[in-house]
């Protein structure tokens, strides 16, 4: 299992197999070895950076979509 948080996710396409793609995505962040995590912020943008360090760092309520789960960032920085 590993965490990631995706920025970008504002506009969506859809193919026609009914897939989704999210041309505008960003991987701001990730964490690696669960048993003793090592967080990367990776988006070039630091406010980007900075909403990964904050939803990286929470035990947050999310929606699962299967292997996925949805945190909405507006609810979680202040």
């Amino acid at each position: 299992m590993s965490f990631a948080v995706l920025t970008g996710l504002s506009r969506w396409e859809k193919n026609e197999q009914g897939r989704h793609a999210f041309p505008d995505a960003v991987l701001a962040g990730y964490i690696t070895d669960l048993t003793g995590p090592t967080k990367h912020l990776t988006a070039p943008a630091a406010q980007d950076r900075a909403v990964a360090d904050l939803l990286l760092g929470t035990r947050l309520a999310s929606h699962s979509g299967g292997a996925i789960a949805y945190v909405a960032a507006g609810n979680a920085v202040n």
